[in-house]
């Protein structure tokens, strides 16, 4: 496996240019055909670490946890079908060791507070239990327990409300949805 940067150039309003990285794991050509879906895991790598005393020793953060979460993913069936992207920032601050894991059609999921030494397993057992659910929605009781009260929210998929529709029952989520139309002024302008 072979490390892939890919610039990426960002041209906000402030008009200043920002160039970074999109680092990503991919199997080199001619290696591992696709096997799953394709999958992000995006990490915040500005953090300094949960810890308070690995804080003062200037230890952990969020580039020592992206390496970990690297080395642990470069392990798992899955890891061709992973993209591993690096930011500078995910917001939430206040939850140092911010992950988050997004797919197409699948619930997207925030984590907070992981620690580069404990976490990165369990992270990758939930990204392969959540892989192996049609919608990615994996019940409290079923979530590795390191991580129970490590995820900061999810994220439903677009159009979610009609996969379900399309689904078979015993695949569904077993959550309510409706849907709400909204009221917008003839002109298309808000008043």
């Amino acid at each position: 496996m072979t490390d892939v940067f890919q610039p990426l150039f960002l041209l906000p309003q402030s008009g200043f240019l920002f160039a970074g990285f999109r680092r990503s794991l991919r199997h080199p050509a001619g290696g591992n055909p696709m096997t799953g879906p394709r999958f992000e895991v995006h990490v915040c790598t500005t953090c300094a670490d949960p810890d308070i005393e690995r804080r003062r020793l200037k230890q952990g953060g969020g580039r020592d946890l992206l390496e970990a979460i690297r080395s642990e993913i470069e392990t798992r069936s899955f890891a061709a079908d992973c993209t591993l992207l690096d930011f500078e920032c995910l917001g939430s601050c206040q939850r140092r060791g911010r992950v988050s894991i997004a797919s197409e059609g699948r619930w997207g999921v925030v984590f907070g507070g992981l620690d580069d030494r404990t976490d990165p397993r369990p992270l990758c057992d939930y990204i392969g239990a959540w892989l192996a659910r049609p919608f990615g929605e994996i019940v409290k009781a079923e979530r590795p327990p390191s991580l129970k009260n490590k995820i900061i929210g999810r994220v439903p998929p677009p159009d979610h409300h009609r996969n379900c529709l399309n689904t078979a029952i015993d695949q569904r989520p077993n959550q309510a949805i409706s849907a709400v139309s909204l009221s917008l002024p003839k002109s298309g302008k808000s008043e």
